[in-house]
């Protein structure tokens, strides 16, 4: 009886068989789920990184900076760099120039009158949310393979590869 992981590098090991050798993979890249997770982390990245690019952001993370600190939650410039995975060194200047181009501000935080927080201006809230909608249009476009009663499980599966494990 064959399954629909047979003749897949990683499909042989979690049925207990024995595992293609690392040159027949190499040879056959397509075979290999890491790589296919990071190709298609890249596909969906160049659109995402097109979309932000068309509103006039510089890229991904920028998106991602206005669309946390319009959540509500008052976050530290540190708490963003945590939360976002972008190193604070990095984020600065990414502050800077989104508070340059008047998508943000930078605000005493109600905790500590020391602390500066970032909050999105009107601007910068109408581009998170012409770059969602974009994405979510580019997100279509690459998942179009997929039928769209599919696509919540392929979501819930991918989540699963990223979410810490439980205690």
């Amino acid at each position: 009886m064959t399954g629909p992981l047979d003749g897949l590098p990683y499909g042989g090991a979690m049925a207990g068989k024995e595992q293609d050798a690392p040159a027949e993979i190499a040879a056959d890249p397509s075979r290999d789920l890491t790589w296919l997770a990071f190709r298609a982390a890249d596909a969906l990245a160049a659109a995402f990184n097109q979309a932000a690019r068309d509103a006039g952001l510089a890229d991904l993370r920028d998106w991602l900076v206005l669309a946390l600190i319009g959540d509500g939650t008052e976050r530290t410039q540190f708490e963003i760099a945590t939360h976002l995975g972008i190193d604070k060194s990095t984020l600065v200047p990414l502050l800077d120039r989104l508070e340059k181009a008047g998508l943000l501000v930078r605000t005493a935080s109600e905790r500590d009158r020391r602390v500066r927080i970032p909050r999105p201006t009107q601007p910068g809230r109408e581009v998170v949310e012409a770059v969602a909608v974009a994405r979510d249009h580019a997100i279509d476009e690459r998942l179009a393979a997929i039928p769209p009663a599919e696509r919540a499980a392929f979501h819930a599966t991918l989540f699963s590869i990223v979410r810490p494990a439980a205690p």
